[in-house]
Order: structure tokens, then C-alpha cells, then sequence
């Protein structure tokens, strides 16, 4: 079993991942956005959704 810094240095790791994947999903939607296919309402929903999703995912994975 890993110890608790070793848990820690895996935790910021993952978040680090899971900010890089927020941004480079977010700028595809905006690619999107600009070749007309999502409209403004369409790109705020879907990024509000992924940014519900990386909320719910850190609760869900945060050391107790």
C-alpha cells in the first residue's frame, strides 16, 4: 500500500491530468463553436457539464 505522501503526489497528479483534459476538451468545443457547429447556449452547456463532471470526480476521488 502506498504511503500517504505517495498518495498525495498520485492525487495532484490526477488533477493536473484532469485540469489538462477540462482544458484541451473546453478547446475543442470552442473549435466547434467557431466552425458553427455548436451555438453559444449549446458550448456554455457543454462545458458546464464538464466542469460538473471534474467536480463530481474529485469529490469522488479525494483522500479521507
Amino acid at each position: 500500500m502506498a504511503s500517504k505522501p505517495e498518495l498525495l503526489q498520485y492525487q495532484a497528479a490526477d488533477e493536473i491530468g484532469q485540469d489538462f483534459l477540462l482544458a484541451y476538451q473546453r478547446a475543442v468545443l470552442l473549435a466547434l463553436q467557431q466552425q458553427g457547429i455548436l451555438n453559444e447556449t449549446q458550448f456554455k452547456d457543454c462545458v458546464q457539464k464538464l466542469e460538473q463532471q471534474v467536480r463530481t470526480t474529485n469529490k469522488s476521488n479525494s483522500i479521507k
